[in-house]
């Protein structure tokens, strides 16, 4: 629920605008009006002090720029009500459902979109219209400052998509007469975009008007239609405003990559050495592109210096969840994941950044097949093999470029005071503009510092300022050493607290590390570990994207790495994995009991940590901490029951997330620890969180062997809280084989075995599950029992899943009952405390539910509208075995209508997925589609 005031409506598709009851809210000046805008692009989500002040005012904000945030936010508050929350030195606007148009925007593109897949074109167009009709003007209209112009210009994109969206349906639907008139407009008005264009084209030559027609490329839109495109991916990162130089280079790679009409894929390949500005030239350069590629922008940074480069199946991965493949759906054979990349690829107009490669090998497995995309490689290394239509080598920059960034950052009223030995400084730093950067933000931080003085200190010839400062950075050993140099004329001031944390934080093999997770890693008080970060941030030696957020460079990770291997003992940094291994837990384990209330396995998660921080269940953070667990069993295969727990307390939020497929090989890696550890506690928890993860992708028979030793494990362990969960699991998987009997018998048992350990909440669940089972062995009235002893002990409980579950039982107790209308007022309750719970599965479990309960009630068409959304979440959620069961519902609610022709191809899918998972409905899904008419009688 939202904490604005109750009938708060906000709009940013025009004027930003708030409504209550219809009545508009005084929102403040324009500037007020921006930081409403930011906090609403955000919605739920902090944003920090800093990045209002600079999405407000950019690089040059007033001196008075902190109170003024702070006074509009004050008056915010005020006017919208306790919705605007202040955490520490961020803002959060809490938006809930249907309380912005910009949501409901994206609700309406998704529905519609739902239907093309569904073979329902106009219902999709009528969708698509409606949204685009929410749009009073250009988004944000007449809002200052930086952030603003970029979501206007993010949101005009994201509309122009939609249009031609539907205006491909249109031009399917035959409505090509009056298109010609709003395309040509369209075309003045994006001359660079090809795809309006190809659009106005076809609806000319539709229209008779084929010589006015340039020639229509194969794949638009005439005879066949694909389905509408997936939100565009766009991850580029940060390129830094004081981007200098380098015109002939950009010049370069606009004119190699920019599409005119490619036979083969374009790819170009910028080398050079470390430092050198690769990175930042290729993003430049791809976003100067963006118009030419609008189907997206892809990236990977592949680490090709580090020790572990990246793998080109993960990057895949990666790349194919940004292009809507969800993880249970990623092919596990590397091949196969490249040809379905390249699947998703054909066709699109896509520009991959592929940063810092190894080699040629490493890169191939990622390149396009399609013509119509590009790729952009950067590399230290020449990449012999690679077939690039053109070569970069960068050199260091010219001395004229070199002192243009260095005056950009330390302002250039200091370089005309002192224009000798700012040329000195730039020499010094070789022309490498990493090197210049650094030196110029040590400057920038200290601006009553004089460069004659910077100089001495970088000679080694003036007073060190503070303990440790040598010479360094002599500019004698080429540009590698200048580097190296800089980093270490930052590193040398540091203190002792300091350097140690900036080492460890190298440690860890994640990408960022928050406040609370650097604290437990050095065994840090966390405001002591927030003064060392913020010290080393502004040193530059560290990076904060987030507020308490904390990451390295690449190169300075490097750095931090070489010097922990110097100067840390091995011992030392296996016991900083073991510390965040621990506060992990602790998180983790706060987490689990915020969603499992009263499950007495929370007293038997024993981290040595007292207390953790806030837990993100998001796939970055949970892919942090199994990697986290990974590592440190590396380095101590003797902490398998901390790592166990690590895993197991990761339960709730693996559930809310389906990312079960992420769990497999690191727990598989645990189960192999703990058994040759030979700890029994550890091998029946990890045991316990493979089988749930197999049993939810629908991998039975692999799931029962799993639980199987698991089981067997926590008894021999006395685990009998444990215990009493892979009981209920085992019997989930026999119910996904319809074997009803074991898993009433399993059922049975678990709850005997919770209820003797003193596992309610286990018992609970247990009830709440066997619902089903006790329905196909005709027991009505124990089923209608378990639901009634589910859904008391839930509420009691405060247990919002619990609650959420026995409702949907009780659905599916009212459908079998006969009392269709019932079963669908239960199902649609329990969904919507799933969705508000963050439970994305059961929304799909009363979806699908809610589907049988119209086909029981004779009311197929409503069936088949059901049967249509609850397919499109299957697919968003990757849960192969529920897709399955929904195709064969909606093929058989099809059938019921009389659209054979739609019911056929939904059965014949449904067949195939059923039999592939050896599900037992493949034979109800047989019969109904051998019962069709054949095709064409």
């Amino acid at each position: 629920m939202s904490g604005t005031r109750p009938g708060t409506y906000f709009s940013l598709l025009g004027p930003v605008q708030a409504h209550r009851d219809d009545s508009p809210l005084p929102l403040g000046p324009p500037q007020q009006r921006a930081l409403l805008a930011m906090l609403l692009c955000r919605r739920n989500a902090v944003v920090g002090l800093d990045e209002l002040i600079d999405g407000l005012w950019g690089g040059e904000p007033p001196r008075s720029a902190v109170g003024t945030v702070r006074s509009y936010a004050y008056r915010l508050r005020r006017v919208l009500g306790g919705g605007l929350l202040t955490h520490g030195r961020g803002y959060a606007l809490q938006v809930g459902p249907g309380e912005l148009d910009l949501t409901r925007f994206d609700e309406l593109t998704t529905r519609a979109r739902a239907h093309v897949c569904a073979g329902d074109p106009e219902a999709a167009r009528d969708l698509l219209a409606r949204a685009l009709e929410m749009w009073r003007g250009p988004a944000l209209a007449g809002l200052p400052g930086p952030q603003a112009r970029i979501q206007r210009e993010r949101l005009a994109e994201l509309r122009l998509s939609v249009l031609m969206e539907r205006v491909e349906l249109d031009l399917r639907l035959g409505g090509h007469g009056g298109l010609v008139t709003e395309l040509t407009g369209l075309c003045l008005e994006h001359p660079l975009n090809d795809r309006l264009r190809t659009l106005r084209d076809a609806a000319l030559e539709r229209g008779g008007r084929k010589r006015e027609a340039r020639t229509t490329p194969p794949g638009a839109p005439g005879g066949t239609s694909t389905p509408p495109h997936l939100p565009v991916p766009a991850q580029l990162p940060y390129v830094p405003g004081d981007f200098t130089g380098r015109a002939e280079a950009v010049r370069d790679l606009l004119d190699a990559l920019a599409p005119t009409a490619p036979e083969t894929v374009a790819v170009c390949a910028v080398g050079g050495i470390g430092g050198i500005g690769k990175t930042t030239l290729a993003v430049h350069a791809a976003g100067r592109l963006r118009e030419h590629f609008p189907d997206g922008q892809l990236y990977a940074n592949l680490r090709g210096v580090r020790e572990d480069p990246a793998d080109p199946a993960a990057v895949l991965a990666g790349f194919l969840r940004a292009l809507g493949v969800t993880d249970p759906a990623l092919p596990e054979e590397p091949r196969e994941r490249a040809a379905l990349y390249r699947t998703r690829l054909a066709g699109k107009r896509i520009l991959l950044v592929l940063d810092d490669a190894r080699d040629a090998a490493q890169i191939e497995p990622l390149l396009p097949g399609s013509p119509t995309c590009a790729v952009l490689v950067t590399s230290r290394s020449t990449l012999s093999g690679l077939p690039a239509a053109r070569r970069l080598r960068l050199d260091v920059l010219p001395a004229a470029e070199a002192l243009a960034l260095l005056g950009r950052i330390v302002g250039e009223e200091r370089i005309a005071a002192e224009p000798a030995e700012a040329a000195a400084l730039v020499e010094r730093c070789g022309g490498l503009p990493l090197a210049v950067r650094i030196a110029g933000s040590r400057l920038g931080t200290r601006p009553a510092w004089k460069l004659a003085d910077f100089l001495r200190l970088l000679d080694g010839r003036g007073p060190a300022s503070g303990p440790g400062f040598g010479p360094a950075f002599p500019g004698r050993d080429g540009p590698e050493g200048s580097v190296e140099a800089c980093f270490r004329l930052s590193y040398d001031l540091l203190d002792a607290g300091q350097a140690r944390l900036f080492r460890l934080m190298a440690v860890p093999r994640t990408p960022t590390l928050d406040l609370a997770s650097a604290a437990a890693l050095a065994g840090l008080d966390p405001a002591e570990a927030e003064r060392h970060l913020e010290r080393l941030t502004a040193l530059g030696l560290l990076e904060s994207p987030a507020p308490l957020i904390y990451r390295f460079h690449d190169l300075l990770g490097e750095f931090a790495a070489a010097r922990s291997e110097e100067c840390d003992a091995p011992g030392e940094r296996t016991a900083a994995l073991l510390r965040l291994a621990d506060h992990m837990l602790a998180c983790a384990r706060e987490a689990y009991a915020a969603e499992r209330p009263g499950h007495p396995l929370v007293g038997l998660l024993t981290p040595t940590t007292a207390r953790g921080a806030s837990f993100e269940a998001g796939p970055s953070h949970i892919e942090a901490v199994l990697a986290v667990a990974v590592q440190t069993l590396e380095a101590r295969p003797s902490a398998v029951g901390l790592i166990a727990d690590m895993l197991l307390a990761l339960d709730p939020a693996l559930d809310g997330s389906f990312l079960w497929a992420a769990l497999l090989a690191p727990a598989r890696r645990v189960l192999r620890t703990a058994e040759e550890q030979e700890d029994l506690r550890a091998a029946g928890r990890t045991g316990f969180l493979l089988g749930s993860a197999l049993t939810r992708l629908g991998r039975f028979d692999e799931a029962e062997a799993a639980l199987h030793d698991a089981e067997r494990a926590a008894a021999a362990a006395a685990d009998e809280v444990v215990r009493t969960e892979i009981l209920i699991c085992r019997a989930v998987a026999r119910q996904g084989r319809a074997d009803w009997t074991a898993a009433d018998a399993l059922y049975r048992e678990a709850i005997a075995a919770g209820t003797a350990c003193g596992n309610a909440w286990g018992t609970t669940n247990a009830r709440s599950n066997s619902v089903s089972t006790l329905l196909r062995l005709r027991r009505y009235e124990e089923a209608a029992e378990a639901c009634r002893l589910s859904l008391a002990a839930a509420r009691e409980g405060g247990d919002r899943y619990g609650e959420a579950h026995a409702l949907y039982s009780l659905g599916i107790v009212a459908r079998q009952g006969g009392r269709a209308a019932e079963a669908i007022a239960r199902h649609r309750e329990s969904a919507g405390l799933g969705v508000r719970g963050g439970y994305p599965a059961l929304e799909v479990m009363n979806l699908i539910s809610e589907t049988a309960a119209h086909l029981a009630a004779g009311h197929p068409r409503e069936a088949a509208e059901c049967g249509e959304r609850a397919l499109a979440a299957t697919q968003r959620l990757g849960w192969r075995a529920a897709q399955a069961r929904t195709l064969r519902l909606l093929g058989t609610a099809l059938a019921e209508s009389g659209d054979h022709a739609r019911a056929r191809t939904r059965l014949t899918q449904a067949l195939a997925h059923l039999e592939a998972l050896a599900l037992p409905e493949a034979a109800q899904a047989s019969a109904v589609l051998a019962s069709l008419a054949p095709p064409g009688h």
